[in-house]
């Protein structure tokens, strides 16, 4: 099956690209193979390939890919169809697990190593604050699942999902990402080793620029479609 290019991005994802290829050339994208459940195969499959022997929308798929390597990349409306919705929600809810159930208690296995460390005024400091962040950030994505996902998932002609509630929790949790970061770098005492702080460091980083993404398929991907579908109404 012959696809059209549905991209304008500079990394020239496409169907027929091979899966190893697409993964040996940009390793971050295994996370998006766990979030979909999508079983890593074996022999020289292609991107098409795989999408269709698990069920999932190969238009979709490289979009999601895209707007992972690129914070600048935008999918187009012509782009997006109204199929597309549920595979966006069920993706967003997979990384809500996928936060809760595997990054944020990584995080917390690299805090505990460099409390160690630690004398217990700065230890409980930064867990009490680490514990705070975790439970805003459950918090925040219980309600995207309450007021956004399941008025999405909801039988109704019309989606009264209401977005402007993402726009400043969003910002808050980079700021708090910030936070934790910031204190790693300038509070914690010298005797914490280096490499276990740049680890933590790291595990943060890329944590923080997950859920940077993660805000931008809401935003750009998720309320356009949403729109979309309402103007089929």
């Amino acid at each position: 099956m012959t696809h059209n290019k549905i991209y304008d991005h500079p990394l020239a994802l496409s169907p027929e690209m091979k899966v190893f290829e697409l993964i040996d050339s940009y390793p971050s994208l295994l996370s998006i193979f766990l979030r979909l459940d999508i079983s890593l195969p074996f022999g020289d499959i292609s991107v098409e390939e795989i999408c269709r022997r698990d069920g999932y929308p190969v238009d979709l798929f490289l979009i999601l890919c895209s707007m992972h390597l690129s914070s600048a990349y935008r999918p187009k409306s012509e782009q997006l169809s109204v199929d597309m919705l549920k595979g966006v929600v069920g993706y967003l809810r997979a990384s809500h697990r996928y936060y809760t159930g595997y990054m944020l208690p990584h995080v917390a296995s690299h805090l505990d190593k460099v409390l160690e460390h630690c004398d217990k005024l700065s230890e409980r400091a930064l867990r009490s604050f680490y514990k705070e962040y975790v439970r805003f950030l459950t918090t925040h994505f219980e309600e995207e699942e309450r007021n956004i996902f399941s008025v999405i998932d909801s039988p109704a002609a019309t989606i009264a999902a209401d977005f402007s509630m993402l726009e400043a929790p969003h910002g808050d949790i980079d700021d708090r990402t910030n936070d934790i970061a910031s204190l790693v770098f300038k509070s914690l005492p010298e005797q914490v080793p280096t490499p276990l702080r740049c680890t933590m460091l790291d595990h943060i980083y890329m944590l923080r620029d997950d859920l940077r993404r993660h805000s931008d398929l809401e935003m750009y991907l998720l309320r356009p479609l949403v729109a979309k579908y309402q103007n089929c109404k």
